[in-house]
């Protein structure tokens, strides 16, 4: 694989979606990222990984990296915590370092190290070799996001992480001339117990994508990944830097009692006539000292559930598919000229508090003011912005307004 092109296309995929997104949310006043549900989450990853053993990618000649992508996956907890799986498949190349070069090690054919060529018996300079390193990686990554510790700064687009890890890490080796590219040793798949971690940084582009780039360390046990005898060096790690990008799958659902969006009805309680049973006997005087039960009657009680309005994300004009229900609000009031209802605004947990106070309140408005347009009486109305609904798991059903009666005449026996 040519690792330039490689790259090339990655970036190349990276700046169109960055462009499309970001033309697509100017408009838009600025929000914040969604870290307040749990949700599921993937992307892809790629960076340029550098590798550091009896080889190394910072050597004499010059400087040698390699290429890596990735697959992720994984939920996120609550604003601070998240977990995800990662796999990923790269190169990286490596050569002999100054001290190396300059003592005259001798890497023989058997694939030992002497400091001087040995007579009749083949090998290579070290200054003439750099060794390809095939690389696999299979792990479990932890992240921190250190803003979600800050109550100002949880609903943040950004993302500021620090990521353990933990994974098991495949290593093969190709010991080759670096005049010639002709293969003198070639090693084994040998697997390590890679330990270390990553410091990330994303941003939301949008509601769903976030952009980000990442830096880390991941240790190796076992013998060293360039496949050369570790009489010199014995380090073994990978240094790796790069972008992510990660979309956001769905939100964890959850059971709870959703009183407002239920289906519009309208429930009457059956109305019962109480009267106390004619005695068989008139003339006769019962011989208890209980009083004369007087008749009740109860009037028939009504229990009205206004239709839930629903609204598009960072809007507050009412779609089309929401009239009928603001006609069926209507309806309600002109069946009953006395009542007052209070009409409350909310968002989701996207954006920050006072942006979304004032585009819950505007949803309000705009549903009060619909309403007027249909002739009801505006001192019947009050109305709310409430701001973020975070209780709501769904932000499709958190971005809405909740019309309730505000006053009700009980009437009396």
């Amino acid at each position: 694989m040519n690792t330039p092109k490689v790259i090339e296309t990655c970036l190349l995929f990276i700046m169109i979606l960055a462009v499309q997104n970001v033309c697509a949310q100017k408009h838009l006043e600025r929000t914040a990222n969604d870290n307040s549900a749990a949700a599921w989450y993937g992307g892809i990853e790629g960076g340029v990984p550098f590798g550091v053993s009896t080889f190394s990618s910072f050597e004499a000649d010059k400087t040698r990296s390699g290429y890596a992508l990735g697959l992720f996956g994984g939920y996120r907890f609550n604003p601070v915590l998240s977990a995800e799986l990662t796999a990923k498949w790269g190169k990286t190349n490596l050569s002999a370092r100054d001290c190396c070069t300059e003592g005259g090690y001798w890497l023989g054919a058997d694939g030992k190290t002497y400091h001087a060529p040995v007579a009749g018996f083949g090998g290579a300079d070290y200054a003439d070799l750099k060794s390809s390193v095939s690389l696999q990686q299979y792990g479990v990554r932890l992240n921190v996001n250190l803003l979600g510790f800050f109550h100002s700064l949880r609903d943040s687009r950004w993302r500021l992480e620090l990521s353990p890890m933990l994974a098991a890490v495949g290593t093969k080796a190709d010991v080759k001339t670096i005049a010639g590219g002709n293969s003198l040793m070639k090693d084994k798949t040998r697997w390590h117990l890679g330990a270390g971690g990553n410091v990330q940084a994303s941003y939301a582009v949008t509601n769903k994508l976030h952009l980000g780039i990442y830096s880390g360390i991941t240790c190796l046990t076992g013998k060293g990944m360039d496949g050369v005898t570790e009489d010199i060096h014995n380090g073994n790690f990978l240094w790796e830097s790069g972008v992510r990008i990660g979309l956001s799958l769905g939100k964890c659902r959850r059971k709870t009692k959703q009183t407002e969006e239920t289906v519009p009805t309208i429930t009457q309680t059956p109305v019962e006539e109480i009267q106390t049973p004619e005695p068989q006997e008139p003339e006769v005087e019962t011989t208890t000292d209980k009083k004369e039960e007087k008749t009740t009657i109860e009037t028939m009680e009504k229990e009205i559930v206004f239709p839930v309005i629903y609204f598009d994300f960072n809007k507050t004009d009412i779609k089309s598919g929401e009239i009928a229900k603001l006609q069926e609000i209507c309806n309600i009031l002109q069946s009953n000229p006395d009542m007052k209802v209070s009409i409350k605004g909310w968002t989701d947990t996207v954006g920050g508090t006072a942006v979304n106070k004032r585009i819950s309140l505007r949803r309000a408005e705009v549903v009060k003011a619909w309403l007027v347009g249909q002739g009801i009486d505006p001192s019947r109305m009050n109305i709310y912005g409430m701001g973020i609904e975070s209780n709501e798991p769904d932000a499709s059903k958190a971005r809405r307004v909740v019309v309730a009666e505000k006053e009700r005449k009980e009437v009396q026996p």
